[in-house]
């Protein structure tokens, strides 16, 4: 069985086949364009390529859990936890139920912290820091946040990340503290372009889902981009994705790092908005500003004037 870096290499030459003809069939003129088109060509089918390797070396349930409890223990043994955790907790309960993943149970905590910052490790671990609950303004906010955490779970982007590297261990076969040190990994390679969109989508509709108004999350992004502009807008080199914990916790990089914001993103969430709209007409959803600030969840107390209509 071809390996991932075997994988990639053939995609690689593919691509440069590719441009070759490209260059040479159009000209100079065209290069530029075409050979973007080529490469998100080739971005799909070494997705697919992946995906088919992930299916082939995939890890149970267990041995994830498993390796997101070590990981989550170290990060907790050298922050602590808040004691906003259980309201946390109760926005993230909410949100869990509506996941696709049954077996996953999902913890929910909080990094003493002032960065601003939301990441989720294997297993149904997710952390947020108190410099993000600072940031947020609503519990729709906070909703916006986790349920994007989640997606990373739900739709196994996190494993898929140690994947690989679990199957060449032979995780299946030995104890996992065999491979402790790997927890200690910080990783250098974030989510790629299609899990961030699949995520911010994913986890607008658990919002949804569970009553929350989905604008919530757009806002949040909005701020986010009006505090701290897309990296790419402005030339300035973003540090690496470290959305997914180490064990010494010096994966943990600023939101906007971990998360690169563009129009983009915000014009996709915008859209899916407007077409829930079309398909199911208008919603009561919550906002929960004073919710927020009180610290008591929608579950257990709805605010006059927090219910929105759209």
């Amino acid at each position: 069985m071809a390996t991932r870096v075997q994988i990639r290499l053939a995609v690689v030459l593919g691509m440069l086949a590719l441009s070759a003809v490209i260059v040479t069939t159009l000209g100079r003129s065209t290069y530029r364009v075409n050979l973007s088109a080529a490469m998100e060509l080739w971005g799909d089918v070494l997705r697919d390529a992946d995906d088919f390797g992930l299916q082939l070396t995939r890890v149970s349930v267990h041995d994830e859990t498993e390796l997101g409890d070590r990981i989550a223990s170290a990060i907790a043994a050298q922050y602590g936890q808040s004691a906003s955790a259980p309201y946390l907790t109760a926005v993230g309960d909410r949100l869990a139920q509506h996941t696709t993943r049954k077996d996953i149970s999902y913890k929910f905590h909080v990094v003493q912290s002032p960065e601003i910052n939301a990441f989720a490790v294997p297993g149904g671990h997710v952390f947020i820091t108190t410099g993000m609950l600072a940031f947020l303004h609503s519990e729709a906010e906070l909703a916006g946040v986790l349920g994007h955490e989640i997606s990373h779970i739900d739709l196994r982007h996190c494993i898929d990340q140690y994947q690989y590297q679990l199957a060449l261990r032979r995780v299946g076969a030995e104890p996992l503290g065999e491979v402790v040190d790997f927890a200690r990994m910080p990783m250098t390679i974030g989510y790629s372009k299609y899990q961030e969109a699949e995520a911010d989508e994913n986890g607008m509709m658990l919002a949804i889902e569970a009553g929350y108004d989905p604008r919530a999350m757009v806002n949040e992004m909005t701020r986010f981009d009006t505090v701290a502009p897309d990296p790419a807008a402005s030339q300035a080199q973003p540090g690496p994705a470290t959305e997914a914990a180490s064990a010494t916790v010096d994966a943990l990089g600023d939101y906007l790092r971990s998360h690169p914001l563009n129009h983009e993103r915000i014009e996709d969430l915008n859209d899916l908005i407007a077409s829930d709209r079309r398909w199911h007409g208008s919603r009561q959803v919550y906002e929960g500003v004073q919710n927020y600030s009180q610290g008591i969840p929608m579950s257990q107390r709805r605010f006059p004037g927090e219910t929105k209509t759209w």
